[in-house]
């Protein structure tokens, strides 16, 4: 059925025609899979590639703890480990990177694949109509090497008047000087006229070149590009407005992530630790607002680590923020709503969401010029020949080494921008294919484009030769935001762009898709015959083809990310009640706190973001080596680690193993495999994993009744100036007090502190501690992450007609955090009892 108001049989036979064409496909990423594993070890690298250290042999302590392993994070533990007294355990929620993941032309494949977080925005009335449920996907990287493992490879620094900006907003050593030294550091340029120019360097960890295979059809637009008045230049060095081939992030043709740049060689450090698959579900935070180590769970068994100096988040922009506000950092309004306790009020967390907006569907048709039946531009049925496998696994060339969605590019000026501030407004992605080249097999999933959408514009066109020019808003004016879902770890942020709230930014969009018209008209396409798409979305029929409402039309229904979300936990002086984090990366209100990733940014860069996200861990490590220096322990304060040689290789792995050759097709298929789990569907799937035998109405709100502590009449240690309870408060002790039940009939107890708050809490938890004596108290073992004390202690037995609290929630008896001790001292009336309870890493005094 459509969706605007006639029956059309076109997207059924477009999305049956599609699906039959997924197995095939995933076929032949078997196939060349196998052909990696025969021919192309270099890929493989067995030798080199992260090992995940065993859950139980994870220290309880580490000097630092490094949430994320991705662009920013791989570089932090390789900076960090340089120093062998200081211990670094690196925490990724994905998997290692794929051998797939390497080959440039597989880029679009990534997407939506397991190691893809499959973020979707909440769903708008003004952008995001063509697709499903209006709704965009926004891919971020769940593996080892993060985003740089998904995305296009561009490497793009931005305009230096960005830096700028933010040290004028009061970031003092942000500016384009700062930051130009970090942005050498890293470099190791291979492409030959850039590599003794005063804008690059040479032996850096992340290797730069051209990509090694480039269509025809690019050198045509580029040459158009010089026709309308542009240079070919490089964009990465003294100016940035004219065009250029892309630099890449590859080394040797293929893939160059932060995981293969700085991970691998810093991998075989006994100070380093990496453990995949580990999901964080908090920071833990004191009563002293210090944050002191970190909640997470690997394959369903939980753990706590303890940071003697620093908690570093580098979970990105969504998953920053994200963490934050799980751990009680963020808008107090908001954290109360979701059922979490606020610890530190900062309105900032979540806003300022930025993103560099595109216009997709903008392809043009053209005549091939080569009559022997050669492609002038990229055809995925090309891309599927054995010849193709052959120059790839074989002579290391040909079509799988391209990246055909930007093989070149372009920063431009629009009229609402000075020309001559080389500030450009547009920048314009230049790529050798349109969607129609790849029969809807992967730019339709990756982008979330409707069956009907789809089939209307390329149904008719399929395999046609076409390019694409992609404009993209470069500092959108428009400001989006994020929030929690609730306050379940494992429940996805609800997203919110807001694309286009601001008029402007739809100007600017259609002015840049008049240059890119003024571009294919230029003599250099007109002799190919270059000419735009006839078709239109569906939504846009009843505008003239190019006119400006068509083109306004098309920027709100064809809406595509870039990929490139920053700004939700921004950096800012202390007097700007939005800022984060401040200059240094430390997040204000909490110690040992510190944010390294693409959401500090204030505002967006002018370009793609990976390269200066890789930038802002390199000065970021440097930061954080200085402010360590100054401290008389300078050293770890965790036990060191001894290895030996063989010690080291027992513990991380038995090393690279030989396959046989049936070996080889059972396990390639099931890697493979295992990378699209979704391949045919398109739902998104976010549900816990951890969770079970929990009632439905019960498990959304579970992770918060596990994160609060159950009584009235426990008052957080820091909520007082002396550590004691304040007397006075809440409901009179006689009539509610937790340790004083009678028989087996439960209290229906709220989470502390209820009359702080009285609209916060509409939760309620069923515990019964059963009687309670002075003479008998019942205590539990101390949790070993808080210093023992010299008491007796026994553990706390419920009585055989009662169930325990765990039952309730589905989780086992000894996953509860919760420890309680009693002490009997002397006061002018006499002895007195007092207790304290340890409930997930927090200690708290119990008014008896």
């Amino acid at each position: 059925m459509s969706t605007y108001g006639h029956v059309s049989l076109r997207p059924v036979l477009s999305n049956t025609r599609i699906i039959f064409g997924l197995l095939p496909g995933l076929g032949a990423m078997i196939v060349l899979r196998m052909a990696i594993h025969l021919y192309r070890p270099d890929i493989e690298d067995a030798e080199h590639r992260v090992r995940d250290h065993p859950f139980e042999k994870l220290n309880d302590c580490y000097d630092f703890i490094i949430v994320g392993g991705g662009s920013a994070g791989a570089v932090l533990a390789n900076r960090l480990t340089e120093n062998p007294e200081w211990t670094v355990l690196l925490l990724e929620a994905g998997q290692d990177e794929n051998v797939l993941s390497e080959i440039p032309v597989l880029f679009p494949v990534l997407q939506t694949s397991s190691i893809d977080w499959q973020f979707m925005t909440q769903p708008s009335d003004e952008y995001c109509l063509s697709m499903v449920d209006r709704r965009c996907k926004w891919p971020r990287g769940k593996v080892l090497g993060g985003s740089s493992v998904l995305n296009a490879m561009l490497y793009i620094r931005g305009n230096k008047r960005d830096y700028d900006s933010w040290a004028n907003m009061g970031n003092t050593g942000w500016s384009y000087k700062d930051v130009l030294p970090y942005f050498l550091k890293l470099e190791d340029m291979r492409i030959p006229e850039y590599q003794n120019d005063p804008f690059h360097s040479t032996g850096g960890p992340l290797t730069i070149e051209y990509f090694a295979y480039e269509q025809p059809i690019t050198r045509k637009i580029l040459e158009a590009g010089q026709q309308l008045g542009y240079n070919i230049l490089d964009v990465n060095g003294a100016y940035q407005t004219g065009f250029t081939r892309s630099h890449a992030t590859v080394r040797d043709g293929l893939r160059c992530s932060t995981a293969k740049a700085f991970l691998r060689p810093a991998s075989k450090r006994p100070n380093l630790h990496v453990s995949v698959h580990s999901l964080v579900e908090k920071v833990l935070i004191d009563e002293y607002k210090k944050a002191y180590g970190v909640k997470f769970t690997k394959h369903g068994q939980k753990r706590i680590v303890k940071a003697s100096k620093e908690v570093i988040l580098s979970a990105g922009a969504i998953q920053s923020p994200q963490l934050l506000m799980l751990s009680g950092i963020g808008d107090s309004t908001h954290l109360k709503e979701v059922g979490i306790y606020p610890i530190v009020n900062l309105a900032g967390v979540g806003k300022n969401l930025q993103d560099h907006v595109a216009m997709g569907g903008h392809s043009f048709l053209f005549d091939n010029p080569y009559d022997n039946g050669t492609d002038y531009c990229f055809n995925l049925k090309t891309a599927y020949m054995l010849n193709t496998l052959i120059d790839f696994a074989i002579h290391k060339n040909g079509y799988l080494y391209s990246m055909m969605e930007a093989e070149a590019m372009a920063f431009v000026n629009t009229k609402y921008q000075d020309a001559t501030e080389d500030y450009p407004d547009i920048q314009l992605f230049i790529a050798s294919t349109a969607d129609n080249m790849d029969g809807g097999w992967f730019g339709k999933r990756a982008n979330g484009l409707t069956d009907e959408a789809y089939a209307a514009l390329y149904e008719d066109i399929l395999y046609d030769p076409s390019f694409s020019i992609v404009p993209l808003l470069l500092r959108p004016r428009s400001r989006g935001y994020l929030k929690l879902k609730d306050a379940n770890p494992y429940s996805p942020p609800l997203i919110y762009p807001n694309y286009y709230s601001d008029p402007q930014d739809l100007k600017v969009m259609v002015e840049g898709a008049r240059i890119v018209q003024a571009i294919v008209e230029q003599p250099a396409l007109r002799e190919l015959n270059a000419r735009p798409n006839p078709n239109r979305n569906p939504g846009c029929t009843n505008f003239d083809l190019m006119s400006q409402e068509h083109l306004e039309c098309q920027a709100r229904h064809h809406t595509l990310t870039i990929y490139h979300p920053v700004g939700t936990c921004a950096m800012g002086p202390v007097d700007n009640p939005n800022s984060v984090v401040d200059p240094r990366l430390r997040v204000y209100g909490v110690n040992n706190l510190r944010i390294v990733d693409a959401s500090v940014m204030p505002t967006i860069v002018s370009g793609n973001t990976n390269a200066p996200v890789i930038m802002i861990a390199e000065k970021a490590s440097d930061m954080i080596k200085e402010d360590w220096s100054d401290v008389a322990n300078y050293g770890s304060s965790c036990p060191p680690i001894y290895y030996s040689r063989q010690q080291h290789d027992t513990t991380e792995s038995d090393g690279p193993s030989k396959i046989t050759l049936t070996g080889i097709h059972s396990d390639v298929f099931t890697e493979t495999s295992n990378l699209f789990p979704h391949l045919p569907t398109d739902k998104f799937d976010a549900k816990p994993t951890n969770i079970k035998n929990v009632d439905d109405d019960v498990k959304p709100q579970l992770i918060a009744r596990e994160y609060e502590a159950k009584y009235k009449e426990i008052i957080p240690i820091h909520n007082s100036k002396d550590g004691k309870a304040t007397s006075g408060l809440g409901p009179s002790r006689n009539h509610f007090n937790p340790y004083f039940s009678t028989g087996n009939i439960p209290y229906y107890l709220t989470p502390y502190p209820y009359w702080k708050e009285p609209d916060r809490y509409n939760l309620v938890s069923q515990v019964n501690f059963g009687g309670y004596s002075k003479k008998n108290p019942y205590q539990a073992v101390m949790n070993r992450s808080r210093p023992k004390v010299k008491q007796n202690k026994r553990p706390y037995k419920f009585p055989v007609n009662q169930k325990p609290i765990s039952a309730y929630y589905g989780y086992k008896d000894n996953e509860i955090p919760l420890y309680y001790e009693t002490e009997n001292i002397s006061t002018p009336k006499g002895q007195k009892c007092k207790a304290w309870l340890y409930y997930n890493g927090l200690k708290y005094e119990i008014v008896l």
